[in-house]
């Protein structure tokens, strides 16, 4: 396993052991929001393997949510095809030279269902993630 597995599972296991696992979920998401912005910062300082090893880890959370969808319903289907699909698009945009401009649009997206599953834990929506990497120019 590598640096940003054993991270992002350690994410995951400290989120789920100490909180409600909505909040966990909130949570895990912004720890997926946090690796994309880094990957951007990395992305642009050119440290390639950092960006790799960040976009990793948001895939890795994000497949840790994946795998924990319980039942086979529409609701169910539709997250299972959301990570997927966000996860092959972080995986595709890495080299590519809008990755950032990409990156920006995936967290864009990931941020409203973050605030999503905010408010059904009962948790503020937040705005300063992406707020954050857009502004990082």
């Amino acid at each position: 396993m590598t640096l940003a597995s054993n991270a992002a599972f350690a994410a995951y296991r400290a989120a789920a052991a100490t909180v409600h696992p909505r909040v966990a979920v909130v949570r895990l998401y912004d720890v997926a929001l946090r690796s994309i912005r880094q990957a951007i910062l990395a992305n642009r300082d050119r440290k390639i393997e950092d960006a790799y090893i960040a976009i990793n880890k948001a895939c890795q959370v994000l497949r840790g949510l994946s795998s924990n969808i319980i039942g086979d319903d529409d609701m169910a289907q539709t997250l299972r095809q959301t990570y997927l699909a966000n996860m092959i698009s972080l995986h595709s945009a890495f080299g590519k030279p809008d990755a950032e401009q990409r990156y920006v649009r995936i967290a864009a997206g990931l941020l409203e269902l973050r605030n999503a599953w905010a408010g059904v834990a009962g948790m503020a929506p937040s705005n300063d993630l992406v707020a954050a990497t857009t502004s990082i120019r």
